[in-house]
């Protein structure tokens, strides 16, 4: 019960932080469309579109490949916070970020490979969204719930 409020809170910005994701990664999807096919209009959200007014597609490319590199680094320190409230983050902070490298490697080769295998670009985007939303810290919790207890060392 005294983790609870910090349990909350952890949940709580995981959520805002993926509200915010699709905000930001939906309109630069818009914007980025609207550059590359020189379109006569864009679909992206008119505070956005102000705020990457005259940016290229080089820029936007960045700010996508940045916004990524963020969500997922945001997605793994809230991660290790919840490992901190269960006092688990000795035992389990490396298996988790092993985890982390690991599929954000998955999804770079995948990315890579698209270029001769097309149909694995998709496996790319899939891989690389799984670390960056809310549902990686929500999963981590129940987990760590469903076994709380079972892995205590002997006294």
């Amino acid at each position: 019960m005294k983790r609870l409020p910090a349990v909350l809170l952890i949940l709580g910005v995981a959520v805002v932080l993926g509200s915010l994701r699709d905000f930001l990664l939906i309109n630069l999807n818009y914007q980025l469309d609207h550059v590359q096919r020189a379109t006569p209009y864009s679909y992206a959200h008119s505070g956005f579109q102000a705020a990457v007014d005259g940016w290229g597609l080089k820029a936007l490319v960045s700010l996508k490949w940045g916004l990524a590199i963020g969500f997922v680094a945001a997605t793994w320190t809230l991660c290790q916070g919840l490992l901190g409230i269960f006092g688990l983050r000795h035992r389990l902070g490396r298996l988790v970020t092993y985890g982390f490298l690991g599929i954000a490697a998955l999804a770079l080769g995948a990315h890579g490979l698209a270029r001769s295998f097309p149909m694995l670009e998709p496996v790319s985007v899939d891989l690389l969204h799984a670390i960056q939303y809310p549902v990686v810290v929500l999963l981590l919790l129940i987990v760590l719930l469903l076994f709380e207890g079972r892995a205590k060392p002997p006294a």
